[in-house]
């Protein structure tokens, strides 16, 4: 399946801002399910230049400057990505037990991640707050991934979601009381019980295909961003969980990056020097295409 995306951030800014400095963190990643085939970055004004690198867990980072003086910006991002069948759970994975022991003899770059993400992270600290969901879900004799599956059907049927109830600093405390949050609350809210248990998770960062009910037209800028996350199988790697829609990742999922927490792979960030208040805009597109790769240039 080919999957395009426009990712479309607008700041429009109530006095004239001197300078700003931005990191982007859009661009899909090549990973065993997917291929990026194009991705490029349009930006206005336009910067003198946007550089481009590999952060420390593989994600491809954009930076630029606006070094004159501004009073919007405009960010486009846009990719085309070939998608592929995920692997089902088929191998008999290892206890919680056997599995942290067989992490400490591996040292390839998966299992260096595995390791960074047992422990506490920025927006995920290791606490007794998730104590209570480990209490509704006991790991008991379960393996890691069929506790990672259990914990994704338990967040979906006992939390409910809800658009604008949290921002990007709610504590786990208030969407575990409330039952009820977005996307990235249930991601971190699974990796902060996995971890709690010894069981290595990690936050990923992407896009879901989204369909229109029957006879209705699909709204462009409609689509949103997503959040999912991953658990380590010392035994053959990552497997992806996406407790907002109680079911593992597909070909309609593409991923953009992955971290310890959110707070590894925010979209757009960067600092403004002047400017007053602003206003932020986000629309995203996903379509499924078979239309041959535009011929833009990769940035």
């Amino acid at each position: 399946m080919k999957l395009s995306v426009r990712h479309r951030t607008h700041y429009g800014y109530s006095a004239t801002a001197s300078q700003s400095l931005n990191q982007i963190c859009l661009l899909p990643r090549d990973t065993t399910s997917q291929r990026c085939l194009q991705a490029s970055v349009v930006v206005t004004p336009v910067p003198n230049a946007i550089d481009r690198r590999i952060d420390q867990y593989g994600n491809s980072v954009a930076t630029f400057n606006l070094n004159a003086a501004h009073t919007e910006c405009d960010i486009i991002v846009t990719s085309l990505v070939q998608t592929f069948s995920r692997p089902s759970i088929e191998t008999e994975s290892l206890s919680v037990e056997a599995n942290y022991k067989a992490l400490s003899r591996l040292h390839d770059r998966d299992s260096l991640m595995a390791r960074d993400c047992l422990l506490s992270s920025p927006s995920i600290p290791m606490d007794n707050s998730v104590d209570r969901i480990i209490e509704e879900l006991p790991i008991g004799k379960m393996t890691v991934l069929e506790y990672g599956s259990k914990l994704m059907s338990h967040i979906f049927t006992t939390f409910s979601y809800e658009s604008g109830f949290s921002t990007l600093v709610t504590p786990l405390t208030e969407i575990i009381a409330a039952r009820k949050g977005v996307c990235q609350d249930f991601a971190h809210l699974a990796i902060a019980v996995l971890r709690r248990q010894k069981v290595p998770a990690r936050y990923v960062s992407g896009y879901l295909e989204t369909l229109p009910p029957p006879g209705e037209t699909k709204l462009q800028g409609a689509d949103a961003s997503h959040a999912w996350y991953s658990v380590f199988s010392a035994n053959d790697g990552w497997y992806d969980f996406d407790p907002t829609n109680n079911k593992r990742p597909d070909q309609q999922y593409i991923t953009t990056a992955w971290g310890r927490d959110y707070s590894d792979v925010v979209p757009i960030k960067g600092v403004v020097y002047g400017g007053g208040a602003h206003r932020l805009t986000v629309e995203v597109d996903v379509n499924r295409t078979e239309a041959p790769p535009l011929l833009v240039e990769q940035v």
